[in-house]
């Protein structure tokens, strides 16, 4: 990953998993205006967010597992 995300990226993605902006923030733990303000780069995510991001980027990356 980018040492960095810009709000482009960042909604694609809580796009591709389907979540809301509020879903997508509690899944970061992070406020939903702490997502948005990221959405429209008023803010940058910290390294601990970024590794978040990361988790959830690799998570709807991986082939779903059969059970």
């Amino acid at each position: 990953m980018n040492e960095t995300m810009d709000g482009v990226q960042i909604r694609a993605l809580r796009d591709r998993l389907g979540l809301t902006q509020e879903q997508f923030a509690y899944r970061l733990g992070v406020t939903f205006s702490t997502v948005n303000r990221w959405e429209n780069n008023h803010a940058t995510p910290s390294r601990l967010a970024l590794r978040a991001l990361q988790s959830l980027l690799d998570s709807c990356s991986r082939p779903a597992q059969e059970a």
